[in-house]
């Protein structure tokens, strides 16, 4: 069976994390809006939340093979281009699934994260991001090319359900962290950032399971 491998864009991955038992965690680097800043950064977590989007991933694959490229520090907020060149180097690295737990409300970066994802569908590679922040619509998870999160609460943790809505498909995944090996409740993220890892980890297990059937 192959190795299920995701890109996790968040504020870094910590190996040693409880969750991340068994699962493989690669340092990438970190970016800054001038571009990749600091080589290896990616297995540093200051803030908590990557490692428990990580976490989240890695409760629904064993061994999940998890590629951590670093945009945040102690607080989660960045200069969105820093998020850009993240994901410009997300699709580079070829991993069929890019775990983006965050978004932006803004418009100016539309034509650019267009440009990323369609590069990456034809790639092979899927952007999964929230399709809302703060109750407004966001990029890149409103765009066609990404799949896009909605949390809800009454979906059943580790199964996520795609729906038709405004349009549009659009999954829809508990915003709960898992209460197992990854410290239950003590997770440091919630809501959407969860239910899109939820999302993530799903669609990993689900071609994990294809490729088990071809064999």
């Amino acid at each position: 069976m192959s190795t299920a491998r995701v890109v996790v864009v968040d504020s870094g991955v910590d190996p040693q994390h409880p969750g991340l038992r068994g699962a493989h965690v690669v340092a990438g680097p970190r970016f800054d809006r001038e571009g990749l800043a600091e080589e290896g950064a990616g297995a540093a977590d200051d803030l908590g939340h990557g490692s428990a989007v990580a976490a989240t991933i890695a409760n629904f694959v064993d061994g999940v093979e998890i590629v951590s490229l670093r945009v945040f520090d102690r607080e989660a907020t960045c200069d969105f281009v820093a998020v850009l060149h993240a994901l410009e180097h997300a699709i580079d690295i070829g991993a069929p699934l890019v775990n983006v737990s965050l978004g932006t409300t803004s418009l100016r970066y539309r034509s650019k994260l267009t440009e990323i994802a369609q590069s990456g569908r034809e790639r092979g590679v899927r952007i999964v991001a929230p399709a809302t922040y703060a109750g407004l619509p966001c990029d890149p998870g409103n765009l066609p090319e990404v799949e896009a999160v909605v949390a809800d609460p009454n979906i059943l943790p580790q199964m996520p359900e795609m729906r038709m809505h405004g349009g549009r498909l659009i999954w829809f995944a508990s915003p709960l962290p898992p209460r197992d090996k990854s410290g239950g409740r003590k997770l440091l993220a919630r809501g959407d950032s969860l239910a899109v890892a939820s999302v993530t980890g799903c669609l990993l297990r689900s071609a994990q399971d294809a490729d088990a059937k071809r064999l």
